[in-house]
């Protein structure tokens, strides 16, 4: 359920940056904890200064695969924005020439009874 929840955050783009904000301020929190207020623990305990910074390094991947997800995502909906916005140009120039064309025929048989006439 939980799962199903993420991954459907991550195609919403608000939310994907509100995990991104997230994620970072929380990599920068630790990083910034591990150097200033936890360096002499660390320091005695090695072992736990092994999986704090281990932690701290998989919380830059993480942000590093978002970054990654989230440039992909946008491209992905860039993509299809611009495809949709091709199709109603197109659109428009079909019913513009359409008109241009019907214009065309009326002047032509305006022009064919104007000559019968004379």
């Amino acid at each position: 359920m939980i799962r199903a929840g993420l991954l459907t955050s991550l195609r919403i783009r608000a939310a994907r940056r509100k995990i991104m904000f997230y994620a970072l301020a929380g990599t920068i929190l630790t990083v910034y904890l591990g150097f200033a207020l936890l360096d002499e623990f660390l320091s005695k305990h090695p072992f736990i200064f092994a999986i704090y910074w281990l932690y701290c390094a998989v919380l830059v991947v993480f942000m590093l695969i978002l970054a990654v997800y989230d440039m992909a995502a946008v491209k992905r909906e860039m993509h299809i924005r611009a495809k949709q916005e091709l199709n109603e140009v197109l659109k428009e120039i079909k019913e513009t020439a359409g008109d241009e064309h019907q214009l065309t025929k009326q002047v032509e048989e305006d022009r064919g009874v104007a000559e019968g006439k004379k």
